[in-house]
């Protein structure tokens, strides 16, 4: 599905490119595209205005909804980042319980160490 889309996609953007490069610019006619007064009879009475018009609209409106179908296919194949990274981790040994105590409550008393004396240690290395 996914390769119809941007094969599709691929075509609407080449035909588009084409399209704008057909129409007229400003003061030309578009007669002088197709080299002489007589092609105006190619597109009708009025010229190619309404018709190469229509038809980028046509072609841009598709271009749009391609690229907001790919954008949607390709969202959902790849999923979340932050979600990979979680799965991809393991679950870290706690070595403390993991049922609350017996109040129901947090005790912050718990945390203090018993002798308060020894300085802190930590795993990081010196500034030296």
């Amino acid at each position: 599905m996914t390769t119809v889309l941007i094969i599709v996609h691929v075509l609407v953007a080449i035909l588009l490119i084409g399209v704008v490069l057909i129409q007229r610019g400003q003061g030309a006619d578009m007669g002088a595209s197709f080299g002489g007064g007589g092609a105006q009879t190619l597109f009708g009475s009025r010229g190619s205005g309404s018709f190469l018009g229509k038809l980028t609209g046509g072609l841009a409106a598709t271009f749009m909804m391609t690229s907001l179908t790919l954008a949607f296919f390709s969202q959902q194949q790849t999923g979340s980042v932050v979600e990979r990274s979680i799965a991809g981790q393991t679950a870290p040994a706690q070595s403390a319980p993991a049922t609350p105590a017996k109040g129901g409550s947090f005790d912050p008393s718990k945390l203090k160490l018993d002798d308060t004396s020894a300085p802190a240690t930590d795993s990081l290395p010196g500034a030296e």
